[in-house]
């Protein structure tokens, strides 16, 4: 039923998949980056189903159409193809989980509502600061902050030196600094070829409450609509004030998947 596909693969240019394509881009990121992704598995039916696993550590992921009821198939597959740990974690839409949570290997009260939101125009905000490159010296507060990322969203994250250093030398990550010059919050673009994807988006716990990760969504939003690209982003469907920020930016909610833990 299913055959590894790479990027070229005619699915990613199919209708039923440009429906869902801003939601799962994470998917065209991994089979698009080998620089980044150097071994990605993807698979597909060719027709409504793509399953991708860039390593390990990472949630499979699984892109269904909204007719597609073969749940059963996917699960095997994803069983014998991608599990080496258990439990591991499984990103899709609401269907798949569904069905895995009536089998009972999902914990529903664990399970993470992602919210998906693209913008299509920005609103105007008041800066106060300015968004900037962090440099070397601040690489141990960058890993920190994105420490504190992990920590805050349950997200695996690589929060090493190496990663803070990496964070650090990629132009289009950027950081605020307050009116002081003080790095109060963080965020990074993830690039695809049409789309703009925000991530690591993170105020100081100190900070908080002072808008500061609203204006650098700001800020890297018009940059990415100045690429000529879409910017979205996830967030946490029932953290509020996440969502606050982005809608506040003018970003819209246009549907949500589901990230969640699976033991066999």
């Amino acid at each position: 039923m299913f055959k590894a596909i790479e990027r070229i693969d005619p699915i990613f240019k199919s209708k039923l998949f440009a429906k869902d394509a801003i939601a799962f881009n994470i998917i065209l990121s991994i089979v698009g980056n080998k620089e980044k992704y150097p071994n990605p598995k993807c698979f597909s039916n060719g027709a409504d189903c793509i399953i991708v696993n860039s390593d390990n550590d990472r949630p499979v992921i699984v892109w269904t159409s909204d007719s597609f009821n073969d749940h059963e198939k996917v699960w095997d597959f994803v069983k014998r193809e991608f599990r080496t740990n258990n439990p591991f974690k499984i990103m899709s839409k609401r269907p798949l989980y569904d069905f895995l949570v009536n089998l009972g290997h999902t914990d529903s009260e664990k399970a993470l509502i992602l919210g998906v939101y693209k913008c299509n125009q920005l609103k105007d905000i008041e800066y106060k600061g300015k968004a900037d490159n962090a440099v070397v010296s601040e690489i141990p507060l960058v890993m920190g902050l994105i420490e504190q990322f992990g920590i805050d969203t349950g997200e695996i994250v690589d929060a090493t030196e190496e990663s803070a250093r990496a964070f650090v030398s990629n132009p289009l990550n950027k950081v605020w600094r307050n009116p002081d010059g003080k790095i109060v919050a963080i965020a990074r673009i993830n690039e695809t070829e049409e789309y703009g994807r925000l991530g690591v988006v993170l105020t100081a716990p100190e900070e908080r409450g002072k808008s500061y990760a609203k204006m650098l969504t700001h800020f890297l939003t018009k940059r990415v609509l100045d690429m000529g690209k879409t910017p979205m982003l996830f967030t946490d469907f029932d953290y509020e004030p996440s969502n606050r920020c982005y809608t506040g930016v003018g970003y819209e909610l246009i549907g949500t998947i589901v990230n969640y833990d699976i033991s066999i």
